[in-house]
């Protein structure tokens, strides 16, 4: 039989479709793992600065139980929330609801938890500080903290654990502009604290909460999450900072990381973990 004589330009046509095909499928397998890749730095830098937030605001829900104590003075409210006395606590007992008003002033006031705060938070509520019904909408005006901008609101029911001691259910919905950044991240979702100790007394420096609860967010740019506390936070009056606990986040169910505040140390450390590795993060 005659062999069949192979024709050159087929020969390099084939030849260069290979390797079209091979650069395509190399350029694909490369920008599919940089896409992986920028998820996870994106999630990483979120999840960084979802730490922090989770802190910010839980200071004025401080703020909000003990401006409803009858125990304690308007002023007595400032000074338990301002190092320097700048911050100011007004009261409208006509209205309904009832509002009370704390001024932080238009310039950065250092405040107990060694952060700046400025701009105003209002307090809405019906009944007092700690009475099963009682609730209180925390909502923000030109509000910022450590230069990070607060808007959206915070709404607080009081009523008792299944252990008797003191419980308040925070739903929220809250943005946080970062200072000199574009874009902001959302939060939203609950938090159950209960009161483990310092009910009996006006101050805040004793007091301390576990926490639970889950919620989502989402960052500017199309970044979405989930997250749910795995180990109750642990809050104490006396630290700025959440003490221990862990949190575990999501992304479209795939990218995982755990945020763990540690074992009861007073400090502004945690770690980050995928499974894989870890990495300590400074809080803000």
């Amino acid at each position: 039989m005659k062999s069949i004589p192979l024709n050159p330009n087929i020969m390099k046509s084939s030849l260069l479709n290979l390797v079209v095909a091979g650069v395509l499928l190399t350029s694909l397998l490369t920008s599919c793992g940089r896409g992986e890749r920028n998820e996870d730095t994106l999630f990483d830098q979120f999840l960084e600065a979802d730490a922090g937030n989770e802190q910010l605001t839980q200071f004025e829900d401080d703020g909000a139980e003990a401006a409803l104590d009858s125990r304690v003075a308007d002023s007595e409210v400032a000074g338990l929330l301002s190092s320097g006395g700048c911050a100011t606590v007004t009261r409208d007992t006509l209205s309904n609801p009832r509002r009370i008003t704390i001024d932080f002033g238009l310039v950065n006031c250092l405040c107990r938890d060694g952060r700046y705060r400025r701009g105003m938070v209002y307090i809405d509520y019906t009944g007092q500080r700690g009475v099963p019904g009682s609730t209180a909408t925390l909502s923000f005006n030109g509000y910022f903290v450590n230069d990070r901008g607060i808007s959206g609101s915070r709404t607080i029911s009081f009523d008792s654990s299944p252990g008797g001691n003191p419980q308040r259910t925070t739903t929220y919905n809250i943005t946080v502009t970062p200072p000199n950044q574009s874009g902001s991240y959302n939060r939203q979702g609950q938090r159950v604290r209960e009161k483990i100790a310092g009910d009996g007394t006006s101050s805040l420096l004793d007091d301390v909460y576990l926490m639970t609860g889950s919620g989502s967010g989402s960052r500017t740019g199309g970044l979405i999450y989930s997250h749910s506390i795995v180990t109750p936070l642990r809050r104490e009056g006396s630290c700025a900072w959440i003490v221990s606990g862990s949190i575990q986040f999501s992304r479209n169910n795939r990218l995982t990381r755990t945020l763990d505040f540690g074992n009861g140390t007073c400090d502004d450390q945690a770690i980050v973990s995928n499974g894989s590795r870890t990495r300590n993060i400074t809080l803000p």
